[in-house]
């Protein structure tokens, strides 16, 4: 869109510029030139002329509340100070705009006459910390010249504490009028000089003190090494069940071949009637050691289901080791785990190597799943490629001052090359969690989906990183691998108990 602006100031100088919100000209051309035959601006005052507005930006503009709050916005220091009003009229019916109620401060900091080395003097810089959200077009702190809001400069930091931040400051006369000539033709920011810089930087050094002031000071953060170490475990599994070429590494010698593992995409719903779990308690037996086979079972129908579940143990040479058979009546919408006898070795009785456990879940009917693994008898198990992650551990997103640091609205850094796995301790989202659990079992829980949570946002990352590199990433694609890491997310909430 192209404005164009004409000004008469206080003492009748009329000055007409053009352009962009991004660049401006003042110099070149008149108003006739845009505009053959419109009378110019004759008191004292700014009129603006909007040429090409999109419809829908025009609908916006001529909402009478809308504008209000901007004029608010705006003008609310000659509002306050001065009485002044301000009457809109788009449909006929006059509106007096009005200042909303800010609400009440927690912190207060009020700065006077701070002197500006070769530049000026700011006369007031006020900053609040409030108990509730501001409204938003209050946020920030504003730029005030001539009792008008110039502009809002942000304030960087989590938005719980963003939102309820806002202040202003004025100038005295000398740097007012510095801070004129710098001043935008269309009055909504500074041109990047001497003056405006320094003042900028000024209130930004004091909006950061404010900061650290009133953002928590970082407290240590102790989590079990237990936790950590599940935490890992399950994400790794998870990778395994649904991304296995993250955990691909080259061949190792010695260990029997096996055929290329075909990467299937999981169906994008999980199955309603499932072998939710079905894992041993380790992956390497001893002679006289005892199989633990974890198996739940899942139904999220909406009806009753009589089943038959099915477990067989066979060396992969072919001799079984194992069958047994388990009738399930489960409710609907709810999970019932099996209890599978425990299964001993004996080294008279067992071959050594390497055992496939399978489990088949049926109905009177079909088979509805199925689902194995692999263990190893008295043998080493083949060295599996790079685990994914190999450990969760932490960083604080602030300084011990209070500081940000660069990755402090970050909920993890990226993975490193060692497979280690940084999480920030103190964003605001894992303090939340952490704070509003009701019982120690319930934050172990809550921590290991956080942490797992971290990992399948950067299974995404690199599963994106690989169908980019073999030129095969495409918007399909994208939607694909954007479930499957829904799927392992879900299956993560059901995985911990």
């Amino acid at each position: 869109k192209l404005v164009l602006t004409e000004t008469i100031d206080e003492e009748g100088n009329y000055r007409f510029s053009f352009g962009t919100s991004e660049e401006w000209d003042d110099e070149t051309k008149k108003l006739e030139d845009f505009i053959p035959g419109e009378p110019l601006l004759n008191h004292q005052g700014t009129r603006i002329w909007i040429i090409g507005i999109k419809p829908e930006f025009k609908d916006e503009l001529l909402d009478y509340r809308t504008f209000m709050k901007y004029i608010s916005a705006t003008w609310w220091e000659i509002i306050r100070n001065y009485k002044v009003t301000f009457i809109v009229n788009f449909d006929g019916v006059d509106r007096k705009v009005e200042l909303p109620d800010l609400p009440k401060p927690l912190k207060e900091r009020s700065f006077n006459n701070l002197r500006i080395r070769g530049i000026g003097e700011i006369r007031n810089l006020i900053l609040r910390y409030c108990e509730k959200d501001v409204s938003e077009e209050f946020r920030g702190v504003a730029i005030q010249r001539g009792g008008m809001t110039v502009l809002r400069l942000p304030v960087y930091v989590e938005t719980p504490i963003k939102s309820r931040i806002y202040g202003y400051c004025n100038f005295d006369s000398d740097l007012e009028m510095e801070l004129k000539k710098c001043e935008m033709p269309n009055h909504f920011g500074f041109f990047n000089r001497k003056t405006w810089n320094h003042v900028r930087e000024h209130v930004k050094r004091k909006i950061d003190d404010f900061l650290l002031e009133i953002t928590p000071k970082r407290e240590k953060i102790m989590i079990e090494t237990r936790t950590i170490e599940e935490a890992v475990k399950l994400i790794n599994d998870l990778v395994s069940d649904y991304a296995p070429e993250l955990l691909t590494g080259p061949p190792i010698e010695g260990v029997r071949s096996r055929k290329k593992t075909k990467v299937l995409v999981p169906p994008r719903e999980a199955q309603q009637i499932r072998i939710d779990i079905f894992r041993p308690n380790q992956r390497k037996f001893e002679y006289n050691e005892t199989l633990v086979i974890n198996c739940e079972i899942a139904n999220d129908t909406n009806d009753k289901k009589d089943l038959f579940f099915k477990l067989t143990l066979r060396h992969f040479e072919g001799t079984y080791k194992h069958k047994s058979r388990y009738e399930l009546c489960i409710p609907k919408h709810s999970r019932k785990k099996i209890d599978i006898q425990l299964i001993d070795f004996d080294d008279k009785k067992d071959q050594a190597g390497e055992y496939i456990a399978e489990g088949i879940l049926e109905d009177r009917n079909e088979q509805l799943h199925k689902r194995k693994f692999a263990f190893y008898l008295d043998a080493e198990p083949p060295k599996r490629g790079k685990a994914f992650v190999k450990e969760f551990s932490g960083c604080y997103g602030k300084e011990r001052d209070g500081t940000l640091r660069y990755f402090a609205k970050w909920k993890n850094l990226p993975i490193n090359e060692k497979r280690v796995l940084l999480v920030v301790w103190d964003h605001p989202e894992f303090v939340r969690l952490r704070e509003n659990t009701r019982s120690k079992k319930a934050e172990i829980r809550e921590i290991i989906l956080y942490f797992t949570r971290c990992g399948i946002d950067e299974a995404l990352k690199k599963l994106l990183e690989l169908k980019y590199g073999d030129n095969t990433l495409d918007l399909d694609k994208i939607q694909k691998i954007k479930n499957l890491c829904d799927e392992m997310l879900y299956e993560a909430s059901l995985r911990i108990v």
